[in-house]
């Protein structure tokens, strides 16, 4: 055989490869069946009665202060710590939490972290933390649908929750991943503007919110989607692992030695939270292809019975085909509409962002006031205020594949107070926005304003939308 053919060869495997996946993962891919079934809360059951419920809870919309809280979360944990992340990425601040995992695992807390299969980040500089926390006795390390070459249609199935519980008592949600582009002092180049809330149960009282996220943190943990990293390691990788744990354990403590302000945060709970009349919590199902879009149709749900206001911030809006059945009733609801997402200039994701480009028309049509952040660095933050009242945070964006593809989850609060901190974070992001549109209508930009933008990114962007506006369901 010829090297010629050989090469002809592998190129006729590939092509006959690629085939396969576009026709299993995006052709045949089977559309999500109507269950009218299925429970959806009415929007009452979201609603306390009186202020001072078991759960009190605190906005984290500044990066370095959420990193602060889940470092005292770790350092005050008894029993038990449980994590689940799309994605911890490189930085020091990752390196001191994983150091502080440790060190909790030492003293006997059992500590379970669950990451995306495909994008769970423990590669490069982190690869030798995978065996650092596998080989420890008290923590366990299992990852969401991994990589399965010819199961192509799993590769959609994306761990996308981003919480982590402690005793019973502690609880974060929200957007944030671990790394420093997230929770770093000084922000990185890539940094983004994101969005948590810490859920605190003085009492770690039963009917508590954070006792279902744990419910559900445990329901995918035990999932037969989910697999354990190492069943078994090569001396080789204890060996290794022992190395990285003893430096990560190493720095860690040096960092409490010489009072670095990330390691020894000083928070009161009771002082630091706000009190409210109920914490809810949603998700969508743990299933593979198209999931029934429970989150999507809860937040539609509320949206619907809105009188005065809904205030959405999104990093990705993406209002595709599949979701407008879902939506027959929202924008008739009384109540006026404003929604945050990136710019052209802003957006790190050209993809879904284009999608939002050749889409952005119907989101004009509904008639909402429309936003596009325009500072440095990018929007990253999911949430919703209705009616100045309930206010929904959590990793949940506006589009198709957190809809029906990706495991998602929100809180939904009930308090004022919590609702009035949250409007003036996003408000406050919409300071810097571009008015983009209002009353079915664009606005007319500045000159110097169009300026601004970067001429070759959103002629690429406009370009690459005419192709992923048939591929919206994915995006």
């Amino acid at each position: 055989m010829t090297v010629k053919t050989a090469i002809k060869g592998v190129l006729l495997v590939l092509l006959i490869y690629l085939l396969y996946v576009v026709v299993t993962a995006v052709f045949l891919f089977p559309k999500v069946e109507k269950e009218e079934g299925r429970p959806i809360n009415q929007v009452s059951a979201y609603m306390g009665e009186k202020e001072g419920s078991v759960d009190r809870v605190l906005l984290l919309e500044d990066g370095y202060e959420s990193g602060l809280a889940r470092m005292r979360m770790i350092q005050e944990a008894q029993h038990s710590i449980d994590i689940a992340y799309y994605a911890f990425g490189k930085g020091k601040s990752t390196e001191l939490i994983l150091g502080a995992l440790i060190e909790a695992a030492d003293r006997g807390v059992k500590v379970r972290i669950l990451l995306d299969g495909l994008s769970h980040g423990l590669r490069g500089q982190l690869s030798s933390a995978r065996y650092a926390l596998a080989s420890h006795e008290n923590i366990e390390l299992r990852y969401y649908e991994t990589f399965k070459p010819f199961k192509p249609w799993t590769w959609h199935n994306r761990l996308h929750d981003k919480i982590i519980t402690v005793d019973g008592k502690l609880g974060i949600i929200g957007g944030r991943n671990i790394a420093d582009k997230y929770l770093a002092s000084e922000p990185p180049r890539n940094f983004v503007y994101d969005r948590d809330v810490l859920i605190f149960n003085a009492k770690e009282e039963k009917d508590s919110v954070i006792v279902e996220m744990k419910d559900y943190l445990n329901e995918l943990w035990s999932h037969p989607y989910t697999s354990v990293v190492f069943s078994d390691l090569s001396k080789r990788q204890t060996e290794k692992g022992k190395r990285e744990r003893d430096s990560l354990a190493n720095q860690y403590s040096k960092a409490l030695q010489t009072e670095v302000d990330f390691v020894n945060p000083v928070i009161e709970w009771s002082n630091a939270t706000t009190p409210t009349k109920k914490v809810s919590f949603i998700h969508n199902p743990i299933e593979r292809f198209n999931k029934y879009p429970i989150v999507w149709r809860s937040l539609v749900d509320i949206a619907a019975n809105a009188n005065q206001s809904v205030l959405i911030q999104s990093p990705y809006i993406v209002p595709a085909e599949a979701l407008t059945e879902y939506v027959s009733k929202q924008m008739d609801s009384k109540a006026n509409w404003t929604i945050l997402t990136n710019s052209v200039e802003s957006t790190p994701n050209v993809i879904a962002f284009s999608g939002y480009l050749g889409l952005r028309d119907r989101i004009v049509e509904t008639g909402a006031r429309l936003y596009e952040y325009a500072k440095p660095y990018s929007l990253h933050g999911k949430s919703v205020v209705y009616d100045q009242r309930l206010s929904a945070v959590g990793s949940y964006n506006l589009d198709s594949r957190s809809a029906f593809l990706n495991t998602e989850s929100m809180v939904v609060i009930d308090s004022e107070k919590f609702a009035a901190q949250l409007t003036g974070a996003i408000e406050s992001k919409i300071s810097n926005s571009t008015f983009v549109a209002d009353n079915n209508k664009y606005i007319e930009t500045p000159e110097d304003q169009k300026k601004e933008e970067s001429f070759f990114k959103a002629t690429f962007l406009n370009a690459l939308s005419k192709v992923t506006v048939y591929l919206n369901r994915f995006i």
